[in-house]
């Protein structure tokens, strides 16, 4: 089984969220074996920041499309 490694990355304004930060801890797969990500959404872009910040300090990595 091949990992991509602890990767992230951001959409904003997604329906009536307006940041939605989705990321995938490099283990975690769906029973076809294709990651499995998580969300986590914010209002406010100081609150989502503080949070980037703390899973880049965890490892994570921006995923570019």
């Amino acid at each position: 089984m091949t990992t991509e490694g602890k990767k992230f990355y951001v959409n904003n304004n997604v329906g009536t969220i307006k940041y939605a930060v989705s990321f995938h801890n490099g283990i975690d797969t769906h029973k076809d074996g294709s990651p499995f990500y998580g969300i986590k959404t914010f209002r406010n872009k100081k609150k989502m920041n503080l949070f980037l910040k703390g899973i880049e300090k965890e490892g994570y990595k921006y995923k570019y499309s």
